[in-house]
């Protein structure tokens, strides 16, 4: 029974890391005054989300949602699914968004992702 737990926590890990191996946006643009969304896949139920490291001014932080996969058993853990962030557009120039995909209680597995961001 010890092997198959290591061998599922195994798994989850994989899936977990293999979220970052997927492309994320390398820019993302605007319009001054407009709701500027990002998403991103994400697995949070094996504690792996994204997270704001550094926010450019000419963007303001409204919200942040996550949504599994619809091919989601009910009540499982380790699907991964998509963190969706929610900005207005501040003020026009660029700048960059600094973030970290990893769990929030283990500095060891973050990596970190910049973002450049265009606000017209």
């Amino acid at each position: 029974m010890k092997i198959s737990k290591k061998l599922l926590v195994g798994a989850l890990m994989c899936s977990a890391f293999s979220v970052f191996a997927t492309p994320i946006p390398q820019t993302l643009t605007g319009v001054k005054g407009k709701v500027v969304e990002l998403a991103v896949e994400s697995n949070p139920t094996t504690g792996y989300q994204w997270m704001i490291k550094q926010l450019p001014p000419e963007l303001i932080f409204v919200a942040s949602d996550y949504q599994q996969t619809s091919d989601c058993p009910k009540g499982a853990v380790g699907c991964p699914g998509k963190q969706t962030f929610t900005f207005i557009a501040q003020h026009a120039g660029t700048g960059t968004l600094q973030l970290i995909y990893g769990r929030s209680f283990d500095k060891t597995s973050w990596k970190e992702k910049d973002v450049l961001i265009t606000i017209k």
